[in-house]
């Protein structure tokens, strides 16, 4: 089964991201989606993979508390829906360290197909993803 990943920015709203989530969908139809459990895009391809039936495997740098410590309540409600609802788990390290979040990023595009990117050039962990992706040759959908 096709694996694709996705990456993005914290500052991303459903209602701008749900057409290009749908037209991946459409493209890859019996594809597992894998995020990373953060805000912002992560979320949003979660939740539409939630929703559509589609399905997940959540790759998050750490345990849901220490992810989680300054988000809010809603925010942490829906990371554990999805972590409920995903058919694979994986938890990279058991305390937070900054260059785990590089290693989620790497993890994602080595088990994936496709690359699906809601970038705007601007730096950041959705810039490095997307460096390794290219780093590699690995394939990237750009959906902004």
């Amino acid at each position: 089964m096709d694996k694709v990943a996705f990456t993005g920015h914290r500052h991303l709203r459903p209602a701008e991201v749900a057409p290009a989530l749908a037209a991946i969908l459409a493209d890859y139809p019996d594809a597992i989606w894998i995020t990373g459990g953060a805000i912002g895009l992560d979320s949003h391809a979660a939740e539409y993979a939630r929703l559509h039936g589609i399905p997940l495997w959540l790759v998050l740098p750490f345990p849901w508390k220490v992810m989680t410590a300054r988000w809010n309540p809603g925010q942490v409600a829906m990371l554990r829906a999805h972590i409920q609802y995903c058919s694979k788990l994986s938890v990279l390290s058991p305390f937070y360290k900054v260059s785990v979040y590089q290693d989620r990023n790497v993890r994602m595009v080595d088990l994936s197909i496709l690359l699906c990117a809601f970038y705007d050039g601007s730096p950041g962990g959705t810039g490095n993803c997307v460096r390794y992706a290219r780093s590699i040759g690995h394939p990237i959908r750009m959906c902004l």
